[in-house]
């Protein structure tokens, strides 16, 4: 039956659940779009292009293993853990003729992968339609297979075939000549042929060069990238797969599973292995096959797969909680717009169980068509959202996106759980208390709306009449609030069947009947709204411990000391203190009203009655505040948390840079060619290259430089030890890192360089600015023989020679240019901004999210006001004089919640700085500040002028005759 009720209640109140429903949608919507991300993460399929051919491709292993072994109570525990490393590892070429030797393999191709630009002649990429171009040896394209369309193979060094999309994009066919910079010196290829792929690629821009340039340009000596094998007639590929999984068994260290997966797939014996996997053979060598093979291929798509998962569960979680607050927020109000309804219901006899099952039915069907309709939007949302992704460089767009039930179905639970949940917060109490204490305060803080007093204080002055606005009591003039009347729906209550079901169901209460209330007393409505405005020691005391949370976050966010650690912790507190804000919300908002209210009185009448109706619907308003305070303080956290750190960074630079001139380039960077040709005999020439290595299973962040003459060129400011120890055989270290890892000058480090080549180095300086400079510091020759691209981001020189001299020496490098270190930090700020805007955008769906419910509280709590309005115009009052009470009411929630909001930024973002750069210095732009203030003023401007202006369309005299 309640059921029944409840469905015409939803019903009959179509708009009374508009507000609830849209911020359910939304909150649903921006659930499935986060899950549609997590889970691309974690099954997104990365296919194969180049070894389409080859049903066998045997690799080297990608990531870093540890296994921890516990002996515990008789037991002993063995843990596995393995991260990816971050540049591409190798194989020895020894393990070709191992290969070749194995039975039912026909053949085997080794790979080489390097990078390869083709560049214009200003030293720009040419047109590869956003594609990475990898140069590859002529013999390894059977692995597609391509296949010339015009032209021959490669043969000398200075010869190149193109792939045909490439030479249709730029117009070049055989003959002509074009530029290639790779990892050595840039050098000019003559085009000698043309190929096509038999499969589609589609990611990628393939260049084949002779076998010997090949090995030359890959710049590891006696290995290869991969080995793709080709079975001989008569046996499958799982057959394959096993020969040569027991032909390289043994060859090197065995790993402590004998076949492991890298794509979640478990250890399984050889016989039981699936066909899509990884075998895990040893320390160096592993055997894939199906779509495990694409990993292999885009080692940027599989490392894409974490971050992906990271950034979908960080926005997921968050986005949870703000939904949370924000539809537990929008439900309150809307309980609290039918107090008098539910007081109705209780003074016919229903009970506290009853109320709670009628409100919780519609709370279920209201998030269960608005968490379908925003599971099925979430979809081409997600979509949406990993195409920018994929646009902003965060995702390649070789891990394909992927859309499975699981999210739209997470977020249609998570929905309806939500609702539920919220509407029984929100009624607790009026479900629990006395029908006769329940009618009066629907008579009191619901009909009068006037704080304890305010009744002896008539408002004159509002219409046109000088006598009209003193008739105006407490009733109208304080704000009074009218609420619809109940539903059809809800008044079919009332009939007798339902009201002797209610009366039976009712607790008898033994004790002596008590005198009716009358409502007609003057004081009796002002002292009982009094005592329900006061907030339950319940609500206060949980936003106390939520608050105290909030400040504990903080406290800790001022200790870690790592961007990572820091940015979950970072909007976790600004969620959790927005939300001891909406439960201590009443008695900000009247503390507020303390503060303020002498001032807006003096404004006139309207100014008097928007403190009255402030401060006498404390609750009211404080459902407007939260959204607004959390969509402040979110925003200027987003907005000012990369700043701070990016600002601080570049200072570190600026402090530590002593060079003359900074050489940098528009392409992949400077060759070592060109740095040899700067140097001479009284100038120093400093190249840096960049890298990220793993100590144990921790990443640090890493560069390589040349030693010789380093102190000339850059200054790291050293706090214990000497730069001018640094070889080949030591490093300096950040004092963060040698905080984390307990070192000081003279420790021995052990670590993984970038292709996974173990190195132990000795300790020889630590210094203070790792924020600029990188965790670790080695030399570049170590470094710069272990990654994929060896060009130097930048060469520090120390020269008496003029701009244009370098320029000069440098003429025939095509894109590198000669900067002052000034030119090159406004540089690096552009490269920061850039990575920014995929922060910017994870964060702005929940920002938007937060700005919709802002409209759609505001909305909510305007339109309900229709009678107040009413009352208010038959006492006098112009529309206009309403409609500037109603702006100077949403001016005084916009000053208390940009309060609010922006202290609770500058509380996170100060704590943020003090971890991360260890100075309480936020770097907060004032203009971007100003506009968040100014959008958040033009929603809440808005979003009250508009359902205002709609609400006084209706003669007042039909309102307030209305029956309710």
């Amino acid at each position: 039956m309640m059921l029944r009720y409840a469905l015409r209640s939803v019903r009959a109140r179509k708009a009374g659940f508009l507000g609830a429903f849209l911020a359910l949608m939304c909150a649903a919507a921006l659930i499935t779009a986060c899950g549609t991300l997590l889970d691309t993460g974690l099954r997104g399929t990365i296919r194969t292009e180049r070894y389409a051919a080859s049903p066998v491709v045997v690799s080297a292993d990608q990531n870093v293993h540890r296994t921890t072994v516990k002996h515990k109570k008789g037991k002993t525990k063995v843990k596995h853990k393995a991260k990816a490393i971050a540049e591409r590892a190798w194989l020895p070429a020894s393990l070709e003729s191992t290969l070749a030797r194995t039975p039912g393999v026909a053949r085997v191709i080794p790979e080489l992968t390097f990078y390869a630009q083709p560049l214009t002649p200003a030293g720009v990429g040419i047109g590869t339609g956003g594609r990475t171009a990898y140069g590859h040896a002529w013999d390894s394209a059977a692995l597609t297979p391509y296949r010339l369309v015009t032209g021959s193979a490669p043969q000398a060094a200075t010869d190149l075939v193109i792939d045909r999309d490439l030479a249709e994009r730029s117009r070049l066919r055989p003959g002509d000549r074009l530029t290639v910079q790779s990892t050595q010196a840039p050098r000019s290829y003559r085009i000698t042929g043309i190929a096509v792929p038999a499969t589609a690629v589609r990611h990628q821009t393939s260049l084949f060069f002779s076998t010997a340039e090949a090995r030359r340009l890959a710049g590891h000596p006696g290995q290869v990238t991969a080995f793709g094998v080709l079975p001989a007639k008569g046996t499958n590929t799982a057959q394959l797969r096993q020969a040569v999984v027991a032909a390289l068994h043994g060859t090197s260290a065995p790993h402590p599973d004998t076949i492991a997966s890298h794509v979640g797939i478990p250890a399984l014996p050889d016989s039981t292995a699936p066909h899509d996997t990884t075998a895990q053979l040893s320390a160096t060598a592993q055997v894939t096959t199906g779509d495990a093979r694409g990993p292999v291929e885009f080692l940027d798509a599989a490392t894409a797969r974490v971050r992906l998962v990271s950034m979908g569960g960080a926005m997921g979680g968050t986005s949870l909680l703000v939904a949370i607050l924000v539809v537990v927020g929008t439900f309150a109000l809307s309980v609290q717009q039918r107090h008098r309804e539910l007081a109705l219901l209780r003074a016919v006899a229903a009970t506290s169980g009853q109320i709670r099952g009628l409100l919780g039915r519609e709370a279920l069907i209201v998030g269960a068509v608005a968490g379908g309709a925003g599971a099925l939007l979430g979809l081409p949302l997600g979509a949406w959202l990993y195409d920018r992704f994929v646009a902003l460089g965060a995702v390649p767009a070789t891990l394909q996106h992927t859309t499975g039930v699981v999210p739209p179905l997470a977020a249609l639970a998570a929905t309806v759980f939500g609702a539920w949940a919220a509407v029984r917060v929100a009624s607790r109490r009026i479900s629990r208390i006395r029908p006769a204490q329940a009618l009066a305060e629907a008579g009191g803080e619901f009909g009068a709306g006037a704080e304890p007093g305010a009744a002896a204080q008539p408002v004159v002055g509002l219409g046109t009449d000088p006598g009209a606005g003193a008739g105006a009591g407490a009733g109208a003039g304080a704000g009074a609030e009218a609420e619809p009347g109940p539903a059809p729906g809800i008044e079919a209550a009332a009939e007798p069947r339902v009201r002797a079901n209610l009366e039976a169901t009712r607790p008898k209460d033994p004790r002596p009947t008590r005198p009716r209330i009358k409502h007609s007393r003057p004081t009796r409505p002002h002292s009982t709204q009094g005592r329900s405005a006061r907030p339950r020691p319940t609500r206060i005391l949980a936003g106390l411990v939520l608050l105290a949370l909030g400040v504990t976050l903080v406290t800790l966010l001022s200790t870690l000391r790592t961007e990572p650690a820091s940015t979950p912790v970072t909007f976790l507190a600004v969620v959790v203190l927005s939300t001891s804000v909406a439960l201590l919300g009443p008695l900000l908002v009247r503390a507020a009203t303390l503060v303020v209210g002498g001032a807006l009185r003096r404004t006139g009448p309207c100014g008097r009655l928007a403190v009255a109706n402030v401060r006498g619907n404390a609750t009211r308003m404080a459902s407007v505040v939260t959204p607004l305070t959390l969509l402040i303080g979110m925003t200027c956290t987003v907005l000012f948390v990369q700043p701070t750190l990016g600002d601080a960074a570049r200072a570190q630079v600026r402090e530590g840079v002593r060079a003359d001139w900074v050489v940098a380039s528009r392409g992949p960077g400077v060759p070592a060619e060109a740095a040899r040709q700067l140097r001479a005999p009284h100038d120093v020439v400093t190249e840096v290259v960049r890298t990220t290595v793993r100590v144990g299973l921790d990443k640090y962040a890493a560069q390589g430089v040349t030693p010789a003459g380093l102190t000339r060129t850059w200054d790291p400011d050293v706090t214990a030890g000497s730069l001018g120890h640094l070889t080949e055989h030591t490093a300096a270290v950040s004092e963060l890192a040698a905080d984390q890892l307990h070192l000081r000058p003279g420790s021995t480090l052990k670590l993984t360089l970038g292709d996974g080549t173990p190195a132990t180095l000795t300790v020889v300086a630590v210094y203070a600015r790792g924020l600029g400079f990188g965790d670790l510091t080695l030399a570049h020759d170590l470094v710069a023989r272990h990654v994929d691209n060896p060009l130097a981001s930048s060469v520090l020189v120390s020269t008496t020679r003029t701009q244009t001299q370098l320029a000069t020496t440098l003429r025939e490098f095509p894109g590198v240019q000669i900067l002052a270190p000034a030119a090159a930090d406004s540089l690096q700020a552009q490269r920061q901004q850039a990575n920014a805007e995929v922060n910017y955008l994870a964060m702005g769906l929940v920002l938007a999210f937060t700005a919709i419910a802002v409209v759609n509280t505001l909305a909510m709590s305007v339109a309900e006001r229709v009678r107040e309005f009413a009352l208010l115009r038959l006492a006098g009052a112009t529309r206009r004089q309403v409609l500037r009470m109603l702006r100077t009411e949403a001016l005084s929630v916009l000053l208390l919640a940009t309060a609010l909001g922006s202290g609770i930024a500058l509380a996170v973002l100060t704590a943020f700085s003090v971890g991360v750069t260890g100075r309480a210095a936020p770097s907060v732009t004032p203009l971007v500040y100003l506009t968040v203030i100014a959008v958040a003023g033009t929603l809440a401007l808005v979003a009250t002028a508009l359902p205002g202006r709609v609400a006084l369309r209706v003669r007042a005299v039909t309102v307030a005759t209305a029956t309710e």
